[in-house]
């Protein structure tokens, strides 16, 4: 016989379609791992990091919620979705697209790009020659280092020293060969082909000894206060066989 829950959450999982507000994402994660909770119970598996950031973020939702009942998981399910259909104002256009505009409405200003651009050589060349302390010199003190796929974030001018002892040691002939770059009053994006022999384990990754290459894309946020960066957001990619290698799951 289906519950009374049951029936309440059967209903929320078919009105969650009709909610005429769209959910921000953080809303829309929550909603995912509790429906995931209510039907499979507790996250199995390993973190599926080839599918992108979006399947990690869903995976990692989910999996905070271990030990939570089904039961628990549906109530809770429930309340969030009549607390949203409650909510029947439906956000402007505005409202939505409220950072992406205020990101556009930054100017570009001939100087500052040089600022920034010349930072970011200064920054670069810091990492070639392994200068720690030049490359703390072109971060703002509440800097933040962040790998969104490992759900690792390192916070301050620590924090990023942390973040590169752990590189440099993981990887001590680490090359970096710029393939793209873009630069704004946003700051800077970049794209790199990286090679290096893998002498010590690394973000969960076991040292092999062997050379390895692979792709990344990161983004230096600019802070006009400081006239500094910001930290880096850090997307990598390497060759699925060598995850295989390691027995990680897609």
């Amino acid at each position: 016989m289906v519950s009374e829950l049951e029936q309440n959450f059967q209903q929320a999982s078919e009105g969650v379609r009709n909610i005429n507000q769209t959910p921000s994402q953080e809303t829309l994660l929550k909603l995912y791992s509790l429906y995931k909770q209510s039907i499979e119970g507790d996250a199995a598996g390993k973190t599926p990091y080839l599918k992108g950031p979006v399947a990690v973020a869903k995976h990692g939702a989910w999996a905070e919620l271990k030990g939570t009942s089904k039961e628990d998981a549906m109530q809770s399910y429930v309340n969030l979705v009549r607390e949203l259909q409650g909510t029947d104002t439906p956000a402007s256009f505005d409202d939505k697209h409220a950072l992406a505009k205020e990101l556009l409405k930054k100017p570009i200003n001939q100087e500052e790009y040089d600022e920034i651009k010349e930072l970011w050589k200064k920054h670069s060349i810091a990492e070639d020659n392994r200068d720690i302390d030049g490359l703390i010199s072109t971060l703002s003190k509440d800097c933040v280092y962040e790998i969104p796929q490992k759900n690792k974030i390192w916070h301050g001018h620590s924090g990023a020293t942390e973040f590169y002892n752990d590189l440099l040691s993981a990887f001590p002939d680490i090359d970096f060969r710029l393939t793209n770059i873009v630069i704004g009053p946003q700051g800077v994006v970049e794209e790199a082909r990286v090679i290096g022999t893998h002498e010590k384990d690394w973000l969960g990754f076991p040292a092999s000894g062997d050379q390895i290459e692979f792709q990344v894309a990161i983004f230096f946020p600019w802070d006009t206060s400081t006239r500094k960066f910001k930290g880096e957001r850090i997307y990598f990619h390497f060759d699925e066989s060598y995850y295989e290698k390691y027995g990680i799951n897609p």
